[in-house]
């Protein structure tokens, strides 16, 4: 196997030669993001703009591990923070699973954890930060209706929805 890098930027291209044949590959940095959950089974959504869709897009609060030393538990908390204004630093948290969004042509891993919380914890809907601007309730029924119709095309939440009506955790 040799890999020559030819993108150097906050992504990282290497082509990479594997039994005589090239490949393009997508060194990502890994991620973590979370299912957060109140009484009322209803899941905490951020609303964002997505510059490589040119769409606004609703999600499951994600973040990247970008920052060295980093933990994946401080990074999640840090992400949750900056998107949704609440700070879950004395929350149970728990790992539910992981999965390889794009694993065709990257290496990288999303982490994905489960938090219960009360819903009035989110004071303000509107969020000020660069990439997410609203943050809100949605019930999980509401949500599968989203992914049937293909408003909600999102991996994570797609998987944070199957995840929940699977374990019962709804």
């Amino acid at each position: 196997m040799d890999d020559r890098i030819v993108y150097d930027g906050w992504l990282k291209v290497v082509q990479r030669t594997v039994n005589g044949k090239v490949y393009d590959i997508l060194k990502d940095h890994d991620a973590v993001s979370a299912i957060i959950v109140n009484e009322n089974n209803e899941i905490l959504l951020v609303k964002q703009f997505r510059p490589a869709l040119l769409e606004t897009t609703l999600e499951i609060p994600a973040g990247t591990l970008d920052i060295k030393e980093e933990s994946e538990i401080d990074c999640l908390l840090r992400e949750l923070k900056e998107e949704t204004g609440i700070s879950f630093s004395n929350a149970k948290i728990e790992h539910v699973f992981s999965y390889k969004p794009m694993m065709g042509f990257s290496n990288s891993l999303m982490k994905v954890y489960l938090i219960r919380t009360e819903k009035e914890r989110l004071i303000s809907n509107v969020i000020h930060d660069e990439d997410v601007y609203e943050a809100k309730w949605v019930g999980i029924e509401e949500i599968g209706e989203k992914i049937l119709s293909g408003e909600i095309l999102d991996v994570k939440v797609i998987l944070a929805y199957y995840y929940l009506k699977a374990s019962c955790n709804v």
